[in-house]
Protein backbone atom coordinates (compact mmCIF):
# COMPACT_ATOMS: atom_id res chain seq x y z
CA UNK A 1 0.00 0.00 0.00
CA UNK A 2 1.17 3.49 -0.90
CA UNK A 3 0.40 4.99 2.51
CA UNK A 4 2.48 2.37 4.31
CA UNK A 5 5.33 2.99 1.87
CA UNK A 6 5.11 6.74 2.54
CA UNK A 7 5.20 6.06 6.28
CA UNK A 8 8.27 3.86 5.84
CA UNK A 9 10.03 6.58 3.84
CA UNK A 10 9.24 9.13 6.55
CA UNK A 11 10.70 6.93 9.30
CA UNK A 12 13.77 6.25 7.12
CA UNK A 13 14.22 9.98 6.54
CA UNK A 14 14.13 10.61 10.30
CA UNK A 15 16.75 7.95 10.99
CA UNK A 16 19.02 9.03 8.14
CA UNK A 17 19.00 12.81 8.53
CA UNK A 18 17.06 14.84 11.08
CA UNK A 19 17.02 18.06 9.03
CA UNK A 20 15.94 16.20 5.94
CA UNK A 21 13.18 14.63 8.00
CA UNK A 22 11.54 18.02 8.62
CA UNK A 23 11.40 18.90 4.92
CA UNK A 24 10.50 15.32 4.02
CA UNK A 25 7.60 15.58 6.46
CA UNK A 26 6.19 18.46 4.40
CA UNK A 27 6.40 16.31 1.26
CA UNK A 28 4.87 13.40 3.18
CA UNK A 29 1.76 15.38 4.10
CA UNK A 30 1.27 16.62 0.54
CA UNK A 31 1.80 13.23 -1.13
CA UNK A 32 -0.32 11.47 1.50
CA UNK A 33 -3.23 13.78 0.74
CA UNK A 34 -2.82 13.06 -2.96
CA UNK A 35 -3.58 9.35 -2.40
CA UNK A 36 -5.60 9.13 0.81
CA UNK A 37 -8.91 8.99 -1.06
CA UNK A 38 -8.01 5.53 -2.31
CA UNK A 39 -8.20 4.16 1.25
CA UNK A 40 -10.76 3.96 4.01
CA UNK A 41 -10.05 5.94 7.17
CA UNK A 42 -9.14 2.83 9.18
CA UNK A 43 -6.66 2.24 12.01
CA UNK A 44 -3.64 1.84 9.70
CA UNK A 45 -4.57 5.03 7.86
CA UNK A 46 -4.86 6.98 11.12
CA UNK A 47 -1.60 5.57 12.47
CA UNK A 48 0.39 6.55 9.38
CA UNK A 49 -1.19 9.97 9.04
CA UNK A 50 -1.33 11.06 12.67
CA UNK A 51 0.58 8.82 15.05
CA UNK A 52 3.84 8.28 13.15
CA UNK A 53 4.40 12.01 12.39
CA UNK A 54 3.42 12.97 15.95
CA UNK A 55 5.83 10.45 17.53
CA UNK A 56 8.69 11.47 15.23
CA UNK A 57 8.08 15.18 15.82
CA UNK A 58 7.88 14.69 19.60
CA UNK A 59 11.13 12.70 19.52
CA UNK A 60 12.80 15.41 17.45
CA UNK A 61 11.60 18.19 19.76
CA UNK A 62 12.79 16.39 22.90
CA UNK A 63 16.08 15.17 21.42
CA UNK A 64 17.24 18.56 20.20
CA UNK A 65 15.94 20.87 22.92
CA UNK A 66 13.56 22.67 20.59
CA UNK A 67 11.38 23.87 23.46
CA UNK A 68 12.33 27.17 25.10
CA UNK A 69 10.96 28.80 28.23
CA UNK A 70 8.78 31.05 26.10
CA UNK A 71 7.12 27.95 24.59
CA UNK A 72 4.96 27.71 27.70
CA UNK A 73 2.42 29.36 25.39
CA UNK A 74 2.51 26.33 23.10
CA UNK A 75 2.23 23.94 26.04
CA UNK A 76 -0.67 25.90 27.53
CA UNK A 77 -2.61 25.80 24.25
CA UNK A 78 -2.01 22.04 23.95
CA UNK A 79 -3.17 21.43 27.53
CA UNK A 80 -6.16 23.74 27.06
CA UNK A 81 -7.33 21.80 23.99
CA UNK A 82 -6.80 18.48 25.79
CA UNK A 83 -8.96 19.67 28.67
CA UNK A 84 -11.71 20.72 26.25
CA UNK A 85 -11.57 17.23 24.76
CA UNK A 86 -12.81 16.03 28.16
CA UNK A 87 -15.25 18.87 28.81
CA UNK A 88 -17.02 19.39 25.47
CA UNK A 89 -16.06 16.78 22.87
CA UNK A 90 -18.11 16.15 19.78
CA UNK A 91 -17.41 12.85 18.13
CA UNK A 92 -14.43 11.86 20.29
CA UNK A 93 -12.45 10.51 17.34
CA UNK A 94 -12.99 13.60 15.20
CA UNK A 95 -12.18 15.93 18.10
CA UNK A 96 -9.03 14.01 19.05
CA UNK A 97 -7.73 13.77 15.49
CA UNK A 98 -8.29 17.48 14.92
CA UNK A 99 -6.44 18.38 18.12
CA UNK A 100 -3.55 16.17 17.02
CA UNK A 101 -3.45 17.85 13.61
CA UNK A 102 -3.44 21.31 15.24
CA UNK A 103 -0.62 20.38 17.63
CA UNK A 104 1.43 18.89 14.78
CA UNK A 105 0.91 21.95 12.56
CA UNK A 106 1.68 24.46 15.32
CA UNK A 107 4.74 22.53 16.47
CA UNK A 108 6.28 23.49 13.11
CA UNK A 109 6.55 27.03 14.47
CA UNK A 110 9.00 25.75 17.07
CA UNK A 111 10.91 23.56 14.64
CA UNK A 112 11.03 26.29 11.99
CA UNK A 113 12.61 28.60 14.55
CA UNK A 114 15.21 25.93 15.30
CA UNK A 115 16.06 25.41 11.62
CA UNK A 116 16.22 29.17 11.04
CA UNK A 117 18.84 29.48 13.76
CA UNK A 118 20.94 26.67 12.33
CA UNK A 119 21.62 27.93 8.83
CA UNK A 120 20.18 29.26 5.59
CA UNK A 121 16.67 27.91 5.90
CA UNK A 122 15.41 29.66 2.76
CA UNK A 123 18.08 28.09 0.58
CA UNK A 124 17.69 24.66 2.21
CA UNK A 125 13.96 24.60 1.48
CA UNK A 126 14.27 25.52 -2.22
CA UNK A 127 14.67 22.00 -3.73
CA UNK A 128 11.70 20.72 -1.73
CA UNK A 129 9.54 23.59 -2.98
CA UNK A 130 10.58 22.72 -6.52
CA UNK A 131 9.57 19.10 -6.00
CA UNK A 132 6.07 20.22 -4.97
CA UNK A 133 5.92 22.79 -7.77
CA UNK A 134 6.55 20.05 -10.34
CA UNK A 135 4.60 17.28 -8.62
CA UNK A 136 1.25 19.11 -8.36
CA UNK A 137 0.69 19.66 -12.12
CA UNK A 138 1.68 16.07 -12.89
CA UNK A 139 -0.71 14.85 -10.19
CA UNK A 140 -3.57 17.02 -11.52
CA UNK A 141 -2.87 15.71 -15.04
CA UNK A 142 -2.98 12.14 -13.73
CA UNK A 143 -6.20 12.82 -11.83
CA UNK A 144 -7.92 14.14 -14.94
CA UNK A 145 -6.72 11.33 -17.19
CA UNK A 146 -7.88 8.64 -14.79
CA UNK A 147 -10.91 10.50 -13.39
CA UNK A 148 -9.67 10.63 -9.80
CA UNK A 149 -11.55 12.70 -7.23
CA UNK A 150 -14.26 15.29 -7.78
CA UNK A 151 -14.60 18.98 -8.57
CA UNK A 152 -17.36 21.46 -9.37
CA UNK A 153 -17.83 20.08 -12.89
CA UNK A 154 -17.20 16.81 -14.69
CA UNK A 155 -14.66 18.45 -17.00
CA UNK A 156 -11.95 19.05 -14.38
CA UNK A 157 -10.74 17.52 -11.14
CA UNK A 158 -7.98 18.24 -8.65
CA UNK A 159 -8.02 14.63 -7.50
CA UNK A 160 -7.94 14.32 -3.74
CA UNK A 161 -6.33 17.78 -3.42
CA UNK A 162 -9.77 19.29 -3.02
CA UNK A 163 -11.12 22.36 -1.21
CA UNK A 164 -8.61 23.69 1.36
CA UNK A 165 -5.90 21.24 0.31
CA UNK A 166 -5.40 23.37 -2.79
CA UNK A 167 -4.15 26.22 -0.58
CA UNK A 168 -0.81 24.47 -0.95
CA UNK A 169 -0.52 25.72 -4.53
CA UNK A 170 -0.37 29.51 -3.92
CA UNK A 171 2.27 28.93 -1.24
CA UNK A 172 4.62 26.93 -3.46
CA UNK A 173 3.98 29.24 -6.44
CA UNK A 174 4.83 32.32 -4.38
CA UNK A 175 8.01 30.73 -3.03
CA UNK A 176 8.98 29.66 -6.56
CA UNK A 177 8.48 33.22 -7.83
CA UNK A 178 10.72 34.48 -5.02
CA UNK A 179 13.45 32.00 -5.90
CA UNK A 180 13.32 33.00 -9.58
CA UNK A 181 13.43 36.73 -8.76
CA UNK A 182 16.18 36.43 -6.15
CA UNK A 183 18.65 34.72 -8.49
CA UNK A 184 21.04 37.05 -10.25
CA UNK A 185 22.36 35.01 -13.13
CA UNK A 186 22.26 31.32 -12.27
CA UNK A 187 21.07 28.42 -14.38
CA UNK A 188 18.92 29.79 -17.22
CA UNK A 189 17.43 26.38 -18.03
CA UNK A 190 16.41 25.91 -14.41
CA UNK A 191 14.69 29.32 -14.41
CA UNK A 192 12.79 28.35 -17.55
CA UNK A 193 11.67 25.10 -15.90
CA UNK A 194 10.59 26.95 -12.76
CA UNK A 195 8.71 29.61 -14.72
CA UNK A 196 7.00 26.95 -16.84
CA UNK A 197 5.71 25.10 -13.79
CA UNK A 198 4.75 28.36 -12.10
CA UNK A 199 2.56 29.00 -15.14
CA UNK A 200 1.13 25.47 -15.02
CA UNK A 201 0.21 25.87 -11.36
CA UNK A 202 -1.40 29.26 -11.99
CA UNK A 203 -3.56 27.70 -14.72
CA UNK A 204 -4.58 25.08 -12.16
CA UNK A 205 -5.50 27.85 -9.68
CA UNK A 206 -7.64 29.52 -12.35
CA UNK A 207 -9.38 26.25 -13.24
CA UNK A 208 -10.18 25.39 -9.63
CA UNK A 209 -12.07 28.71 -9.35
CA UNK A 210 -11.34 28.92 -5.64
CA UNK A 211 -11.31 32.57 -4.61
CA UNK A 212 -9.23 32.04 -1.47
CA UNK A 213 -6.35 30.40 -3.35
CA UNK A 214 -6.17 33.21 -5.91
CA UNK A 215 -6.50 35.89 -3.22
CA UNK A 216 -3.69 34.27 -1.22
CA UNK A 217 -1.31 34.49 -4.18
CA UNK A 218 -2.33 38.02 -5.17
CA UNK A 219 -2.12 39.28 -1.59
CA UNK A 220 1.33 37.77 -1.11
CA UNK A 221 2.65 39.23 -4.38
CA UNK A 222 1.34 42.71 -3.56
CA UNK A 223 2.96 42.74 -0.11
CA UNK A 224 6.15 41.27 -1.59
CA UNK A 225 6.39 44.08 -4.16
CA UNK A 226 5.69 46.78 -1.56
CA UNK A 227 8.57 45.50 0.58
CA UNK A 228 10.85 44.59 -2.30
CA UNK A 229 10.58 47.35 -4.89
CA UNK A 230 13.88 46.46 -6.54
CA UNK A 231 12.28 43.43 -8.16
CA UNK A 232 9.21 45.23 -9.54
CA UNK A 233 10.55 45.29 -13.11
CA UNK A 234 11.59 41.64 -12.97
CA UNK A 235 8.23 40.74 -11.46
CA UNK A 236 6.49 42.68 -14.24
CA UNK A 237 8.50 40.70 -16.81
CA UNK A 238 7.57 37.37 -15.20
CA UNK A 239 3.91 38.37 -14.98
CA UNK A 240 3.97 39.47 -18.63
CA UNK A 241 5.37 36.10 -19.66
CA UNK A 242 2.85 34.21 -17.49
CA UNK A 243 -0.14 36.26 -18.68
CA UNK A 244 0.99 35.83 -22.29
CA UNK A 245 1.16 32.07 -21.75
CA UNK A 246 -2.29 32.07 -20.14
CA UNK A 247 -3.72 33.93 -23.13
CA UNK A 248 -1.88 31.77 -25.67
CA UNK A 249 -3.05 28.52 -24.06
CA UNK A 250 -6.59 29.73 -23.31
CA UNK A 251 -8.20 27.72 -26.15
CA UNK A 252 -6.92 24.54 -24.50
CA UNK A 253 -8.71 25.17 -21.19
CA UNK A 254 -11.54 27.50 -22.25
CA UNK A 255 -14.28 24.87 -22.18
CA UNK A 256 -13.06 23.47 -18.86
CA UNK A 257 -13.01 26.90 -17.25
CA UNK A 258 -16.48 27.74 -18.59
CA UNK A 259 -17.83 24.47 -17.18
CA UNK A 260 -16.31 25.24 -13.81
CA UNK A 261 -17.67 28.78 -13.78
CA UNK A 262 -21.12 27.54 -14.77
CA UNK A 263 -21.19 25.50 -11.57
CA UNK A 264 -19.73 28.40 -9.59
CA UNK A 265 -21.87 31.21 -11.00
CA UNK A 266 -22.58 32.59 -7.54
CA UNK A 267 -18.96 33.68 -7.07
CA UNK A 268 -19.42 36.23 -9.87
CA UNK A 269 -22.58 37.77 -8.43
CA UNK A 270 -21.97 40.02 -5.44
CA UNK A 271 -25.66 40.36 -4.64
CA UNK A 272 -25.77 36.68 -3.64
CA UNK A 273 -22.97 36.90 -1.08
CA UNK A 274 -25.44 37.30 1.78
CA UNK A 275 -26.28 33.65 1.10
CA UNK A 276 -22.62 32.65 1.33
CA UNK A 277 -22.17 29.71 3.71
CA UNK A 278 -19.36 31.37 5.66
CA UNK A 279 -21.53 34.43 6.25
CA UNK A 280 -24.53 32.33 7.24
CA UNK A 281 -22.56 30.14 9.64
CA UNK A 282 -21.45 33.26 11.52
CA UNK A 283 -25.08 34.33 11.82
CA UNK A 284 -26.19 30.85 12.93
CA UNK A 285 -23.53 30.68 15.65
CA UNK A 286 -24.50 34.14 16.91
CA UNK A 287 -28.20 33.21 16.88
CA UNK A 288 -27.53 29.96 18.73
CA UNK A 289 -25.69 31.67 21.60
CA UNK A 290 -28.31 34.41 21.79
CA UNK A 291 -31.08 31.81 22.03
CA UNK A 292 -29.44 29.23 24.33
CA UNK A 293 -27.47 31.65 26.56
CA UNK A 294 -25.32 28.92 28.08
CA UNK A 295 -22.26 30.56 29.73
CA UNK A 296 -20.17 27.37 29.53
CA UNK A 297 -20.74 27.07 25.78
CA UNK A 298 -20.15 30.78 25.25
CA UNK A 299 -16.81 30.75 27.05
CA UNK A 300 -15.57 27.21 26.28
CA UNK A 301 -17.33 26.16 23.10
CA UNK A 302 -20.11 23.84 22.01
CA UNK A 303 -18.51 20.76 20.45
CA UNK A 304 -14.75 20.60 20.04
CA UNK A 305 -13.90 20.76 16.30
CA UNK A 306 -16.97 18.69 15.41
CA UNK A 307 -19.52 20.93 13.70
CA UNK A 308 -21.11 18.45 11.27
CA UNK A 309 -24.28 18.18 13.36
CA UNK A 310 -24.49 21.96 13.61
CA UNK A 311 -24.08 22.26 9.83
CA UNK A 312 -26.70 19.60 9.09
CA UNK A 313 -29.20 21.31 11.36
CA UNK A 314 -28.79 24.77 9.82
CA UNK A 315 -27.89 23.99 6.20
CA UNK A 316 -29.93 20.82 5.74
CA UNK A 317 -26.96 18.75 4.62
CA UNK A 318 -23.56 17.60 5.90
CA UNK A 319 -21.40 20.69 6.24
CA UNK A 320 -18.75 21.47 8.80
CA UNK A 321 -17.96 25.06 9.72
CA UNK A 322 -15.56 26.46 7.13
CA UNK A 323 -14.10 29.64 8.63
CA UNK A 324 -11.28 29.01 11.08
CA UNK A 325 -12.37 31.97 13.19
CA UNK A 326 -15.90 30.59 13.38
CA UNK A 327 -14.60 27.09 14.10
CA UNK A 328 -12.38 28.32 16.95
CA UNK A 329 -15.27 30.27 18.51
CA UNK A 330 -17.73 27.39 18.01
CA UNK A 331 -15.29 24.81 19.43
CA UNK A 332 -13.41 26.67 22.16
CA UNK A 333 -15.56 29.71 22.95
CA UNK A 334 -14.45 33.21 23.83
CA UNK A 335 -11.64 31.86 26.05
CA UNK A 336 -10.35 29.78 23.15
CA UNK A 337 -10.38 32.79 20.83
CA UNK A 338 -8.25 34.69 23.33
CA UNK A 339 -5.85 31.75 23.80
CA UNK A 340 -5.36 31.35 20.04
CA UNK A 341 -4.93 35.11 19.61
CA UNK A 342 -2.24 35.20 22.31
CA UNK A 343 -0.56 32.14 20.77
CA UNK A 344 -0.29 33.53 17.24
CA UNK A 345 0.67 36.99 18.52
CA UNK A 346 3.47 35.40 20.53
CA UNK A 347 4.95 33.41 17.65
CA UNK A 348 4.08 35.46 14.58
CA UNK A 349 4.17 39.09 15.75
CA UNK A 350 6.33 39.57 18.84
CA UNK A 351 9.97 40.16 17.98
CA UNK A 352 9.27 40.98 14.33
CA UNK A 353 10.94 44.37 14.70
CA UNK A 354 14.25 42.54 15.25
CA UNK A 355 13.88 40.52 12.05
CA UNK A 356 16.34 41.08 9.21
CA UNK A 357 14.74 43.22 6.53
CA UNK A 358 15.62 40.65 3.87
CA UNK A 359 13.62 38.12 5.85
CA UNK A 360 10.70 40.54 6.30
CA UNK A 361 10.32 40.77 2.51
CA UNK A 362 9.44 37.08 2.43
CA UNK A 363 7.88 36.71 5.88
CA UNK A 364 5.06 39.25 5.63
CA UNK A 365 3.68 37.96 2.30
CA UNK A 366 3.42 34.48 3.87
CA UNK A 367 1.84 35.97 7.00
CA UNK A 368 -0.69 37.68 4.72
CA UNK A 369 -1.53 34.28 3.23
CA UNK A 370 -2.14 32.88 6.70
CA UNK A 371 -4.42 35.76 7.70
CA UNK A 372 -6.39 35.37 4.47
CA UNK A 373 -6.90 31.66 5.17
CA UNK A 374 -8.29 32.26 8.67
CA UNK A 375 -11.47 33.94 7.40
CA UNK A 376 -12.72 31.38 4.84
CA UNK A 377 -10.85 28.39 6.37
CA UNK A 378 -9.59 25.82 6.69
CA UNK A 379 -6.23 25.93 8.37
CA UNK A 380 -7.57 23.76 11.17
CA UNK A 381 -7.36 20.06 10.38
CA UNK A 382 -5.63 20.40 6.99
CA UNK A 383 -2.21 18.78 6.76
CA UNK A 384 -1.51 19.57 3.10
CA UNK A 385 -0.47 23.18 3.64
CA UNK A 386 -0.86 24.11 7.34
CA UNK A 387 2.38 22.57 8.73
CA UNK A 388 4.33 23.87 5.72
CA UNK A 389 3.07 27.43 6.18
CA UNK A 390 3.94 27.39 9.89
CA UNK A 391 7.41 25.98 9.17
CA UNK A 392 8.09 28.62 6.52
CA UNK A 393 6.96 31.49 8.74
CA UNK A 394 9.35 30.92 11.65
CA UNK A 395 12.07 29.35 9.49
CA UNK A 396 12.17 32.60 7.52
CA UNK A 397 11.66 34.82 10.57
CA UNK A 398 14.78 33.41 12.25
CA UNK A 399 16.74 32.69 9.07
CA UNK A 400 20.46 33.42 9.62
CA UNK A 401 19.75 34.79 13.09
CA UNK A 402 22.55 34.31 15.63
CA UNK A 403 21.99 30.97 17.31
CA UNK A 404 21.41 31.16 21.09
CA UNK A 405 23.45 28.92 23.38
CA UNK A 406 20.21 27.26 24.48
CA UNK A 407 19.52 25.94 20.98
CA UNK A 408 21.03 22.55 20.30
CA UNK A 409 22.29 21.97 16.79
CA UNK A 410 21.08 18.99 14.84
CA UNK A 411 23.89 16.80 13.59
CA UNK A 412 23.04 15.69 10.09
CA UNK A 413 24.38 13.59 7.28
CA UNK A 414 24.57 14.69 3.68
CA UNK A 415 21.43 13.57 1.90
CA UNK A 416 22.19 11.91 -1.43
CA UNK A 417 18.60 11.58 -2.64
CA UNK A 418 19.14 14.85 -4.55
CA UNK A 419 22.58 14.55 -6.23
CA UNK A 420 25.05 17.39 -6.02
CA UNK A 421 24.99 19.54 -9.12
CA UNK A 422 21.58 18.30 -10.28
CA UNK A 423 18.90 20.74 -11.42
CA UNK A 424 16.91 20.26 -8.22
CA UNK A 425 19.87 20.92 -5.95
CA UNK A 426 21.04 24.09 -7.64
CA UNK A 427 19.73 27.35 -6.29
Amino acid sequence: MIIIFLGFLLVFSYIYDKNTFIFSLMLFFAFFDMVDGFYKDNNIFAAVRYVIPFVLIATYVLSYDVLKKSDVVFLFLSIFLTCLLILNPGDIIISAKTILSIVISLSMLLIGRQLGYQGDFIKSYEPYNRILLIAVPFYILYANIFNVGESYSNSFTTGFLETSRMYLVPIIVFMAIHYVLSKKGGNTLLKIVDTTFIGANIIILVLTTRRTSILMLLGAIIIYLILNRKVIYRMALILFVLVSCLIATYPFYESTLNAQLAERERIRQFDTYQNEGRYLESYFIYSYHRRVQNPNELFFGIQLFDSAEFGTKHFGHYRSIHSDLNMIFFSTGLIGLIVFFVFFTHYLWLGNSKMNFSNKKLYYPLLTMFLIVLIPGRFIGTFTFAPLLMLLLTGIKYNHKVIPHSVKRVKTKKLKLIPEGSALSRA
